[in-house]
């Protein structure tokens, strides 16, 4: 049998038609990235399917993407990282609902850190699928309400995280609230300490909603965290307060201020002035009230005793002034008790050859803590006794010309005679403040506290009062509309109290009267 064998030619294969379309395609590959077609930013599964691709995409954080897939990609992205970069979102969960129709509402759960604050924000929004004509997709319509409900269309607003302080509870030794409404003597105090202590409790954090013309101030869309305040427990004490507030509320431009003794814990404080606190911060030639610092100045360098002649002539001249007493009180020979009782300013007077200035300004100081500076919690001003020559020596020892008080130093300086020490006062406990206390070089001596007391002891009789008390008035203030003004200390048990109002005669009748009031109603 013979077989025939087909010999196959060889197929020869012609390879330029392929590799030109090879590189067709490599060409329009690389010209659809170059121009940012092709992105993995296809969508599927309809209006469900694009808003769930987008909203991952927002989730994961990336913007770009998200931004793309909408109607509108360079609003989107600029509204979309604001969100993220104004707020403090450091992550966000996006849970979409099912499609109605072309919308989709979807629930957010951003978590916020913002100023060492952290919070959870939940809330509902909602998106709407359409077809993009210029991509011929689908994509989300862009609105700024995307991001959440309250952001208005067209942009030019943005979503804000803020902090602020929680309000400062802030009470008396006791725990019991102070607020201005309770105790209206207290406005100045209470807002310097609400303005000091802000921010020692747990901060509040809300989100705003800004435009660029606000300042980042506008309206608060959400408070995610209310804060926690912090309790601040000062050393006044509401009953004495009251007391206070009541009998000075009757005398208007009155000033006043407790002191308990035996600690320095100021109880009470009085003003009813708004731009500062007289009480504390008021800067005034005291008058007659300084007379108690200079009998301590003269008592303890043995210039006189409670029975040394001094006098009390109408007027007395030294370095060259002529000084006169307001009162009009006269003696040629009243002994120095008398000179004290009276706040005779020409008995004074008469002694300034018996201190220098440098002894009264020593008295002041170490003795009486007068010129220190006082950490009591609060704006304060301290006092202020410089050391003076000559008349303006003269012109010091009965309060005038440079020496400037106010009614806490007054107070002070009688609770330093009440117990033998300076005790600086204190509305805030030191620990809270982190300040040290002023502190004194010494001790009232024990014969001169004796004297003193004696001495207030004695005016307070003379004035019908039980207890220690002193008082005068100063009428150097030529510019001023109430030109005299009362300062009057008393003290009863372990309190003092001063006061400062204006009066209308050369006596300080309406300091007399605010300080009875008190010491009544305590009583």
């Amino acid at each position: 049998m013979t077989y025939l064998t087909r010999t196959r030619k060889p197929m020869h294969t012609n390879h330029r038609p392929t590799t030109a379309l090879v590189l067709a395609l490599a060409f329009v590959a690389s010209t659809a990235a170059a121009c940012g077609i092709l992105q993995d930013d296809s969508t599927s599964g309809g209006v469900d399917g694009t808003a769930r691709t987008f909203l991952s995409a927002w989730q994961a954080g990336d913007l770009e993407k998200a931004a793309r897939l909408t109607t509108s990609p360079d609003q989107a992205r600029t509204e979309l990282t604001a969100y993220r970069d104004k707020t403090g979102v450091v992550s966000v969960q996006l849970t979409p609902d099912h499609a109605e129709g072309d919308t989709v509402s979807f629930k957010a759960v951003a978590r916020l850190a913002y100023h060492h604050t952290k919070a959870t924000w939940q809330y509902t929004s909602r998106l709407a699928v359409v077809n993009d004509p210029t991509t011929d997709h689908l994509r989300v319509s862009w609105h700024s309400s995307v991001i959440h409900p309250t952001l208005p269309g067209g942009g030019g607003y943005t979503l804000r995280a803020f902090t602020r302080p929680a309000p400062t509870v802030i009470t008396d030794r006791h725990g019991n609230g102070l607020t201005t409404h309770d105790q209206p003597g207290l406005t100045q105090v209470l807002a310097q300490l609400q303005d000091r202590y802000a921010g020692e409790g747990h901060q509040a954090l809300g989100i705003r909603l800004s435009s660029a013309s606000d300042g980042g101030g506008g309206r608060i869309v959400a408070t995610l965290d209310t804060g926690k305040a912090a309790r601040l427990r000062t050393r006044l004490d509401t009953g004495t307060q009251q007391a206070v507030d009541t009998a000075a509320s009757r005398y208007p431009g009155a000033a006043a201020v407790v002191i308990q003794p035996s600690t320095g814990d100021v109880l009470a404080v009085h003003t009813t002035e708004k731009e500062f606190d007289p009480a504390l911060e008021g800067v005034q030639a005291p008058g007659q009230a300084f007379e108690l610092v200079t009998a301590a100045a003269l008592l303890e360098h043995g210039a006189v005793t409670p029975r040394t002649r001094v006098g009390c002539p109408a007027s007395a001249t030294y370095g060259g002034r002529t000084f006169t007493n307001p009162g009009g009180w006269t003696s040629q020979d009243a002994p120095f008790a008398e000179v004290f009782t009276h706040a005779c300013d020409t008995g004074y007077v008469r002694l300034a050859d018996e201190v220098t200035g440098r002894d009264l300004a020593s008295e002041a100081r170490d003795v009486f803590g007068l010129g220190l500076d006082w950490q009591t919690g609060v704006n304060t001003a301290d006092g202020a006794v410089p050391e003076l020559n000559g008349a303006d020596k003269a012109a010091a020892a009965i309060g005038r010309g440079e020496v400037r008080l106010n009614a806490l130093n007054l107070a002070s300086v009688a609770a330093t005679v009440q117990s033998g020490t300076f005790r600086q006062p204190l509305l805030i406990d030191p620990g809270t403040s982190g300040k040290a206390l002023a502190r004194t070089r010494r001790s009232l001596p024990a014969h001169v506290r004796g004297d003193l007391r004696a001495l207030m002891h004695a005016y307070a009789d003379a004035s019908g009062l039980a207890g220690a008390a002193f008082g005068g008035v100063a009428d150097q203030f030529g510019d001023s509309g109430q030109p005299i003004t009362g300062w009057f200390t008393a003290s009863r048990g372990d309190l003092v109290l001063a006061v400062t109002a204006p009066e209308q005669t050369h006596e300080p009748k309406t300091a007399k009267a605010v300080a009875t009031a008190v010491l009544d109603t305590i009583d």
